[in-house]
């Protein structure tokens, strides 16, 4: 749109036309201020008050309004201005203005732009509290390998605040070092591949490196940030493992020490085991030492037992003696 002095608008395009007007009205010689009610009056060619927001040229900034259409209806609006170049300064001072000048406006409708925005905003917010959640650490980095994203449970792992760690270069921080202490050429490292090839590595075991200088064994997973087919950085995540190496270790102690009792105990048994049998021994040894005298005296060539004789101590019976005579029944 063009504006004079008089703040009216005098041409518009149709795009323009088509943002503003409704149907039985029109937004050619409506009132600047009445179609963007927010908009700096000091803008208009000869105020008298000179503008602090424009550059050498007389030119603005996109800035953010809201608009009305002819009806009154309002919608979203980015709105960038500047002065037309005639070879005339329009704000030099009040008796230097020539009445020629114009301002022309460049106006975005931002009624989708707002939406798909908010979305976006809603989205991250999401994304935001996700990483936030998270207990796994999550590191995104550029395509040179420089930190962009650190989530809180990464900068806990790493014994680092998020904002140390943004834009410097991971690899040097992080891993440096292998496990045993020996340097860690970067081209060798999981990172540096995904960042080149653009594929993915799952690694159990990796060794990474604290603020402090400890050592934190990890399970890594590195994978490709794409924009279309354009590769743009990396994701590394990583999960903490010495909790559960702790566990592992107190688990082996226990095992262990199970074992060295179950030992003990094999071996006290076997100690009840030998006394038993033993004792067995020496019973049964008894038990036949005994059994062997009467199987003595039934064996083939001992001497006969005398025979028993009738013990005849005891009283006789007595006969009577008177004989009965023959015939008489006794």
């Amino acid at each position: 749109m063009l504006v004079n002095c008089n703040g009216t608008v005098v041409n518009a395009n149709t795009i323009a036309l088509g943002m503003f007007e409704t149907p039985g009205t029109a937004l050619v010689g409506r009132g600047l201020l009445d179609l963007l009610p927010d908009f700096d009056s000091r803008l208009i060619p000869g105020s008298m008050r000179r503008p602090d927001n424009t550059d050498e040229q007389g030119r603005t900034k996109p800035t953010r309004m809201v608009a009305r259409r002819t009806d009154g209806g309002e919608f979203p609006v980015e709105v960038t201005s500047a002065s037309l170049e005639d070879g005339r300064e329009a704000y030099d001072s009040y008796g230097g203005y020539t009445g020629d000048e114009l301002l022309m406006l460049v106006v975005r409708d931002l009624t989708g732009t707002l939406d798909t925005e908010a979305e976006l905003a809603r989205s991250q917010r999401q994304t935001e509290m996700i990483l936030r959640a998270a207990s796994e650490g999550v590191v995104g980095t550029d395509t040179d390998g420089r930190v962009v994203l650190v989530n809180p449970a990464a900068a806990q792992i790493l014994g680092h605040r998020a904002g140390e760690l943004g834009g410097r270069e991971l690899h040097p921080l992080i891993l440096a070092k292998r496990a045993d202490g020996e340097p860690f050429p970067y081209e060798e490292s999981p990172l540096a591949d995904t960042l080149k090839s653009g594929r993915k590595h799952r690694v159990r075991g990796q060794v990474l490196w604290t603020k402090k200088g400890e050592r934190v064994p990890v399970d890594l997973t590195t994978a490709p940030v794409r924009d279309g087919d354009q590769l743009v950085g990396a994701v590394m995540t990583f999960t903490d493992r010495r909790s559960y190496e702790q566990l592992a270790e107190q688990h082996a102690a226990e095992l262990a020490d199970r074992a060295e009792r179950a030992a003990a105990e094999r071996e006290a048994q076997q100690e009840r085991y030998a006394s038993l049998a033993a004792r067995h021994e020496q019973l049964t040894a008894v038990l036949a030492e005994s059994l062997r005298g009467p199987w003595r005296s039934c064996a083939p060539g001992s001497a006969p037992s005398p025979p028993t004789t009738p013990d005849n101590s005891g009283p006789r019976p007595t006969r009577s003696s008177t004989t009965s005579p023959p015939g008489t029944p006794g």
